[in-house]
């Protein structure tokens, strides 16, 4: 049986000029039993996703088992949507265990491949 275990998401923004986003950000995570289903990233009257800025969400989410990927993604929204992620982070707080998920890319319709997710893999 599946239960409810709760995750810390950690987002790292890199430092770059621009790095910020004021979009809405969504993220799925992926494990052997499952995803996450796409959810929201959100704080109460946070400015989150800064230039430079570590954010740090909880999630609970049915065990998810062994992490394999993350999709993270931006609506486009705000004034300027441009994002660079630096890295994902996320621990399961049952076992302790912490998958590291770099990015290093621009989640930007402007810049480079223009695409505004990323499939992040962990670090091996």
């Amino acid at each position: 049986v599946l239960v409810p275990v709760k995750y810390e998401v950690i987002v790292v923004t890199g430092s770059q000029k621009g790095s910020g986003t004021d979009a809405n950000v969504h993220i799925t995570i992926f494990g052997v039993n499952g995803d996450s289903g796409k959810r929201r990233l959100k704080q109460k009257f946070r400015n989150l996703f800064e230039r430079g800025s570590t954010d740090r969400f909880y999630l609970e989410i049915l065990e998810l088992g062994e992490l394999k990927k993350v999709w993270i993604e931006h609506d486009s929204s705000g004034i300027s949507p441009g994002w660079l992620v630096e890295r994902v982070e996320i621990t399961n707080s049952a076992t302790g265990i912490t998958t590291n998920f770099p990015c290093g890319k621009w989640l930007d319709k402007n810049k480079g491949d223009q695409l505004t997710w990323r499939e992040l893999f962990p670090r091996s």
